[in-house]
């Protein structure tokens, strides 16, 4: 059976970052089926609806999904943060590698998983005469789940060094849960572990980043973590970022917020791109995952880059660039 992935081009920059998507999957890989889709300000133009029936007739369909950004309705429902619960997706990963040695950490590559709060926390604030009450509710299973799809991952790329990070000082009875949790899914007699407060973590990875290859991060730390890692390998918008669930998985490039000057042309799509990479590796194409990345390296070891990353390139003319490093 054909692979088929779905692209949702978004709003803004998305169309821009998900067509260079689309280039470099159609020059590397032809047998992966290329479906469109509408979602977002886009598809309300069209249709009234800012996540169409079409496109969730499509999503079934095929289950992998490539999305660009969008713009959040007045009402403040985001529809890819919506359609994330609407397909369970209970687990969130990010993938960074340094891609050049002027922007990183030596040779870091390490994936961050935690879980998908849209689905698996509940955080609110209410405020009362005294001041601000923050009440945090995570479900039961929440962290086995997101730890049962990173252990998938570890398996399936044999990875060995696995950290965990809590916060055990803050809040012990929800972090020595994320640690039982961890120790019964990365045994310490077959995995070599660490369990981390993200203190210590932050100042070690900070000196010494490629100690793991894989992270699972307590939940209201993973955007402390994020940042972390995007310190240490160049910047944190470089990192391609993917949802999980146990049919569905929703990719969602990063981007960088554009100057006020700067061209939407001239946005980044490293993300983007990575994120085909990981596709190609999922679908067991190893050698086409390790060539793209290969040219995406070269890319910006030649100084071929957009201006967010000291080059002067479009996002095209990077697309153009990565294609003929392949």
């Amino acid at each position: 059976m054909t692979q088929k992935v779905l692209f949702l081009d978004g709003d803004g920059v998305g169309p821009f970052v998900i067509n260079a998507a689309e280039r470099v999957l159609s020059a590397i890989d032809e047998s992966i089926e290329v479906v469109h889709g509408e979602i977002g300000r886009s598809a309300y133009d069209n249709t009234g609806l800012y996540m169409p029936h079409d496109t969730l007739d499509l999503i079934d369909e095929c289950q992998t999904i490539l999305c660009g950004p969008t713009i959040v309705p007045e009402s403040g429902k985001d529809p890819v943060a919506n359609l994330s619960v609407q397909l369970d997706l209970y687990a969130r990963a990010r993938e960074y590698r340094t891609l050049a040695s002027d922007l990183g950490h030596g040779e870091t590559d390490v994936i961050l998983w935690g879980v998908n709060n849209n689905v698996a926390a509940e955080i609110t604030e209410v405020p009362d005469l005294d001041g601000i009450a923050v009440t945090k509710h995570i479900r039961n299973n929440s962290y086995s789940r997101m730890m049962g799809a990173a252990l998938n991952d570890v398996e399936l790329r044999k990875f060995e060094k696995i950290g965990c990070i809590t916060r055990d000082d803050f809040f012990p009875v929800s972090s020595g849960l994320f640690a039982e949790s961890f120790d019964s899914m990365f045994p310490p007699y077959r995995y070599e572990t660490r369990i981390m407060n993200v203190k210590q973590w932050s100042s070690e990875t900070i000196r010494k980043p490629t100690w793991a290859q894989c992270i699972l991060c307590v939940d209201l730390y993973s955007q402390v973590a994020a940042s972390v890692l995007g310190g240490v390998t160049g910047f944190n918008h470089l990192a391609p970022k993917y949802f999980v669930g146990n049919e569905y998985i929703l990719y969602k490039p990063c981007n960088r917020p554009m100057y006020e000057e700067m061209e939407s042309r001239y946005v980044n799509p490293t993300s983007a791109i990575m994120s085909i990479a990981i596709i190609l590796r999922k679908s067991g194409k190893i050698e086409e995952f390790e060539a793209l990345v290969k040219a995406v390296k070269d890319a910006y070891a030649a100084g071929e880059r957009t201006p967010d990353v000291g080059g002067t390139l479009s996002c095209s003319d990077f697309t153009d660039r990565v294609i003929g490093h392949l």
